[in-house]
């Protein structure tokens, strides 16, 4: 008589289950822009998981190969095919949304900061910038600032250079150099004029960290699940995609301000992003921390809001100095819509992230 009532109690159950699932509405996104958690969430980020870790081991693989020929025949490994390539000028063509951008922003505990970008776009164009503050000088901008809309000419084109600014590739992974001659102006009286001349080393110990290949699966499976899947959301992601990766490193060298000298050295990020598509009007917010600690270990983490693809994308790493180790972030608890949404500033600012064994309270 029970192996009759089971499953007969098991159907109407199931069913009941299953229209309450059916019909169950998801939650609204946070002020019209941030995904919830919907009612296929657990469906969708298994199999997301486990596509990206899969593709992440078929990378792994590759990387093993990569190493294993790459060998020379007293045993050194050679700076590897893959990451050299990644190094090379993105040849842009004639997408007008294409671009080739680096970037670098370094700062001390003192307050020294030199931050500058250079994204080549086509037809000659570059979106450039260059901030200077060393020794509590006064803050310098690049004249063209608040635009950064600029013209290449002449020897220019095809290069990282613009205006005095020439960003310069010494040793792919390992060495940059970035000088700038020119005037730059004072963030207090835009009529004041000065004349600088800056000559800085990046170099680094560390691997970079490439979104591409890197990012934690669970994290990156996490916040795809919240969007809305179809043929033309996934389109969207394939046309939105751009290769970007950063490495942490060093600057040294000096910047001459009218005549004095100062010397620079502190750490620094630079990163690399290129693709066909790059366009700031579909990204709604965000916020990213680059973090040196005392101990030399560094960190960048942060979150991206681009609502067509992603409402909210945790991204970052962790740079362990002891063994120049780079963990991705696995999990953090950093909400942008808790930060500043409708220019509203937070009155308490802090999270708490994981990546490998450690899990940390900022």
């Amino acid at each position: 008589m029970l192996t009759l009532i089971i499953p007969v109690l098991l159907i109407p159950t199931t069913l009941v289950i299953f229209f309450r699932f059916i019909n169950k509405k998801n939650k609204p996104p946070i002020f019209g822009v941030y995904k919830q958690r919907g009612k296929s969430y657990w469906f969708k980020f298994l199999l997301m998981f486990t596509i990206l870790k899969l593709r992440q081991l078929i990378n792994h693989i590759k990387h093993l190969l990569d190493v294993e020929f790459g060998r020379s025949s007293d045993g050194t490994v050679h700076i590897q095919r893959r990451e050299t390539d990644l190094e090379q000028k993105y040849f842009l063509a004639d997408s007008p949304t294409a671009v080739d951008a680096v970037y670098f922003n370094g700062m001390s505990k003192t307050g020294d900061v030199v931050i500058c970008n250079l994204a080549r776009r086509p037809g000659q164009v570059c979106d450039s910038f260059l901030l200077l503050k060393v020794n509590g000088e006064e803050l310098l901008l690049s004249p063209c600032l608040p635009d950064t809309y600029q013209e290449q000419s002449g020897l220019e084109i095809g290069d990282y250079k613009i205006k005095g600014l020439t960003i310069q590739k010494m040793i792919p992974m390992r060495a940059w150099n970035v000088s700038y001659t020119g005037e730059m102006k004072l963030r207090s009286d835009y009529e004041k004029k000065v004349n600088v001349q800056m000559d800085l080393t990046w170099s680094s110990i560390w691997n970079s960290f490439n979104y591409d290949t890197q990012m934690s699966a669970r994290c990156m499976a996490n916040d795809l699940a919240r969007e809305n899947w179809s043929r033309g959301y996934f389109q969207l992601l394939k046309k939105f995609h751009q290769t970007h990766y950063e490495q942490m490193g060093y600057f040294k060298g000096t910047i001459i301000i009218d005549d004095k000298v100062h010397s620079v050295n502190m750490p620094c990020l630079r990163d690399h992003s290129f693709g066909p598509f790059r366009d700031w009007r579909t990204f709604h917010r965000y916020v990213y921390h680059f973090i040196f600690l005392e101990n030399g270990d560094c960190m960048a983490i942060g979150a991206v809001s681009q609502p067509a693809i992603l409402s909210h994308l945790t991204i970052g790493y962790f740079c362990r100095r002891s063994d120049q180790t780079v963990f991705p972030i696995e999990s953090c608890d950093f909400q942008l819509y808790q930060h500043g949404e409708h220019q509203v500033l937070p009155k308490d600012y802090g999270f708490v992230f994981k990546t490998g064994n450690y899990k940390e309270i900022l």
